[in-house]
């Protein structure tokens, strides 16, 4: 009686309801973005650990005491990881300081050969566009946000334990339905794709963040640990994740040596990015993911915008996910 009368409005008033749904949906997600992004990231990892905890498991260990030793050493490796950035922060406050003077020398020579090509500015106006204490800020406001950063973290992995805990009744359920449904099967066969991607993403972010350590600290750059890390993070959002990461070494490089090593180092990380997402991932993940660039990209906008940070890790699961889910729908569709 519903789908009649759905079907007998005008396809305008069918688009506009349609429409109007979907706003009210994305408008809750972002809302409630707090929440979701803590489910969302619990509820990955616990697919991404769930194939290591079996694997223990088989060796005789109970399940809830591999899930709480796995949990306790990754909390332990984000504090670890939280304490090496901050104590940076008084060489990036240091380094905040120092830039105003390193840009102010790079700008006179600059503004010199500007002037030698006909072309007059003021470096007095070109340094007044520059903001160097906002670094400042921003790393006081980042070390404000780690007790919150850490409790938020703790949430997260509670929740982890009890999801890697339940998830082998989920799971049986799922296989006992799966004949039946074709959307959960094509659920089930996303999620494996996922885990792939998954590990293929980490794989590449820490052989990444390796290189760009290495090359910092070679090139006798300070916070190399942090570009990194930063490197690492940001390889797992799609498109320009670590064309990202890229721009704070790059702006150090060209502040504190010149341009030319600026652009240098811009080069290698043009390189270091076509080689990680253009040569590595495709061999390693094959057509799995088969996503255009397009759709990555869009994927991203929309779903940092929605949920932010994790929204950007998590745009192409959750893409490909629902492009599985609806694929199994109008499969379901045409058979009926």
């Amino acid at each position: 009686m519903h789908q009649s009368g759905l079907k007998s409005l005008t396809p305008l008033i069918q688009g506009l309801l349609l429409l109007t749904c979907l706003t009210i949906l994305l408008a809750g997600l972002h809302m409630a973005a707090p929440l979701v992004n803590q489910v969302l990231l619990a509820l990955f990892l616990a697919v991404m650990l769930d194939p290591l905890i079996e694997r223990l498991e088989k060796h005789g260990l109970p399940r809830l005491l591999t899930s709480l030793s796995v949990i306790v050493a990754l909390l332990l490796l984000i504090v670890i990881i939280i304490g090496s950035l901050s104590a940076s922060a008084p060489g990036l406050i240091q380094l905040s300081r120092l830039a105003s003077v390193q840009i102010a020398t790079q700008l006179h020579a600059l503004t010199f050969f500007l002037s030698e090509a006909g072309i007059f500015l003021s470096t007095n106006l070109v340094l007044s566009f520059i903001d160097t204490s906002a670094i400042l800020r921003l790393i006081t406001s980042q070390l404000s946000l780690i007790p919150g950063m850490l409790s938020w973290w703790l949430m997260v992995f509670l929740m982890l334990l009890f999801m890697l805990y339940e998830l082998p009744v989920l799971k049986t359920t799922l296989r006992t339905t799966q004949h039946r449904s074709g959307v959960i099967r094509a659920l089930l066969e996303g999620i494996q794709s996922v885990i792939v991607y998954a590990r293929v993403k980490t794989l590449t972010g820490l052989l990444g963040g390796l290189v760009v350590w290495a090359a910092a600290w070679l090139l006798g750059l300070k916070f190399a640990f942090l570009w990194g890390m930063l490197m690492f993070i940001f390889n797992y959002v799609p498109v320009l994740g670590s064309l990202l990461a890229a721009i704070p070494p790059v702006l150090q490089t060209m502040i504190f040596f010149d341009i030319q090593a600026g652009l240098l180092v811009a080069g290698f990380f043009v390189v270091l990015n076509l080689s990680l997402s253009s040569v590595m991932e495709p061999l390693m993940l094959g057509k799995r993911l088969n996503l255009p660039l397009t759709v990555q990209l869009l994927a991203f906008l929309i779903w940092q915008a929605l949920l932010g940070i994790t929204g950007a890790i998590l745009a192409i699961p959750l893409t490909f996910l629902l492009k599985k889910v609806w694929q199994a729908l109008q499969a379901l569709r045409e058979l009926e």
